[in-house]
């Protein structure tokens, strides 16, 4: 197996470490979620500044690549409007954690491409990113079982199905390499388009979910994701 592959699969896998350290722990403090989620948002905002953006201004010009971050901005609002929204008018505990899950099935997958896109730029870059992926997928994984746990649903059932969740993302890996083989020419519009959908995630998902568990905490795990990668680029 690649190292590519591997570093996504790991990210996925994180979904259902998510769900098990829900099992072990049932209460998280609103602190604690809140750094892990700063963490992922600074993680994922480091690669796009300082790797990604970068580097498809470079190949590609100014223009490209932000006509790139506004596709990647525009395919994960459609997803959120047009897929999720319209079916969260459940309000079942177990209905509720299963429309968690359908919302985290659709943005695994360009969150997997990603991957691809920013280790095709560099090795290091898609290691990063699966970094940031893998932190952000384990109070993902904790969204989906809190509310199925609550409904009654069997543990091992639920440890299955977010397992099953976290194979999307290494199959948005495999799909996002082999656009980049079959059309190389697309590459520095596909990075602006990876640096988009991470950026929307960051900044109408992690960062607003954030805030709400602890509005103090989530800039300590924030400056420590920016941290660790400018070291890792810069240093």
């Amino acid at each position: 197996m690649d190292q590519v592959l591997l570093w996504s699969m790991l990210a996925g896998i994180c979904t259902a470490i998510g769900a098990i350290m829900l099992f072990i722990k049932r209460r998280w403090s609103s602190a604690s979620l809140a750094v892990f989620l700063g963490l992922a948002s600074g993680v994922m905002v480091a690669v796009v500044v300082f790797d990604m953006l970068p580097s498809a201004v470079a190949y590609a010009g100014f223009g490209s690549t932000i006509k790139g971050v506004a596709g990647g901005f525009l395919i994960v609002y459609l997803f959120d409007r047009f897929a999720f929204e319209k079916l969260s008018q459940g309000d079942t505990l177990i209905g509720l954690g299963y429309l968690i899950m359908l919302g985290i099935a659709m943005h695994d997958l360009p969150e997997g491409m990603a991957i691809a896109l920013g280790h095709e730029m560099k090795d290091r870059t898609g290691m990063v990113i699966a970094l940031g992926i893998g932190v952000h997928n384990i109070p993902e994984g904790m969204a989906i079982a809190a509310p199925l746990i609550m409904g009654g649903v069997r543990r091992f059932r639920i440890l299955i199905q977010t397992a099953l969740i976290g194979l999307i993302t290494p199959l948005g890996t495999i799909l996002g390499r082999e656009v980049v083989l079959k059309l190389s020419f697309m590459l520095p519009l596909m990075l602006g388009l990876a640096s988009g959908i991470m950026l929307y995630l960051v900044l109408f998902q992690l960062w607003p979910q954030a805030s709400v568990q602890n509005r103090h905490t989530r800039w300590y795990g924030f400056f420590l994701g920016m941290l660790i990668i400018f070291t890792a680029t810069f240093i």
